[in-house]
């Protein structure tokens, strides 16, 4: 396990769900599990509570490194916990693998990627939404947010090449890589509702979270009963 592994399986485990309920409002599980054949054996990434595992069905098994995002799943039998850098299960055995708003922070991708080549039948397909922060321009909560956030108190998670299409490109040197679709992921609401969202960053230290919490509410009182919001998110497919 790596440092970053250990952050992340930390957070999880404190917060179990918390990406789910970020993202319940912003249908994009549903939106990523359309992209998917109905009849593919599926591998889900990084599936943490199981809310794509869901939107998929039941051909679809899913992996993740908190025992604790699992067991919200009251003892599935499709899950496990493991790396997505050593896989369990036998080549060949998945038509296609998704992964929501993770693979962007995995250590070690190449070894991911020859993982995710192993478990792929030829022809198989990876499909995976990135993180892509606030819209470039406009002024909503996301922006505020992040203008009131102290020095970085997470480590350094991931690979840059795993967040845009030339780092794909480079990555999957023999895959064909499609080119990637821009999501904007509309979580505007009430306060509560945008904070469940925002307050998940990896940014936010649990133990500082209130008075972020309070200035971003003053921050924002202008808007009234509906805070607007937006994250912009890149939906990215490989083919092997």
């Amino acid at each position: 396990m790596t440092a970053s592994e250990n952050f992340l399986r930390e957070f999880h485990t404190a917060h179990p769900g918390v990406t789910a309920r970020a993202f319940a409002r912003a249908g994009s599980y549903a939106r990523m599990a359309a992209r998917v054949r109905r009849d593919a054996r599926v591998l889900d990434l990084a599936c943490g509570d199981g809310a794509l595992l869901a939107e998929l069905g039941t051909r679809a098994t899913g992996i993740d490194l908190t025992l604790a995002e699992l067991r919200v799943r009251s003892g599935d039998a499709r899950v496990a916990c493991a790396r997505a850098q050593a896989l369990p299960f036998a080549a060949r055995s998945f038509d296609a693998v998704t992964c929501h708003l993770a693979f962007m922070l995995f250590d070690d991708i190449e070894a991911v990627i020859r993982e995710l080549a192993r478990v792929l039948v030829a022809g198989g397909e990876f499909f995976a939404l990135l993180g892509g922060g606030p819209t470039a321009h406009g002024d909503d909560a996301y922006h505020r947010f992040l203008a009131l956030l102290p020095p970085r108190a997470a480590p350094r998670l991931g690979d840059p090449r795993a967040k845009s299409e030339a780092g794909w490109r480079e990555l999957f040197q023999r895959w064909n890589v499609a080119p990637f679709e821009r999501w904007e992921l509309d979580l505007s609401g009430t306060f509560d509702q945008v904070w469940a969202f925002l307050g998940a960053s990896y940014e936010v230290d649990p133990e500082r979270a209130d008075p972020i919490r309070t200035a971003l509410r003053t921050a924002t009182r202008e808007w009234g009963a509906r805070i607007p919001c937006t994250a912009v998110g890149y939906f990215a497919r490989a083919t092997t």
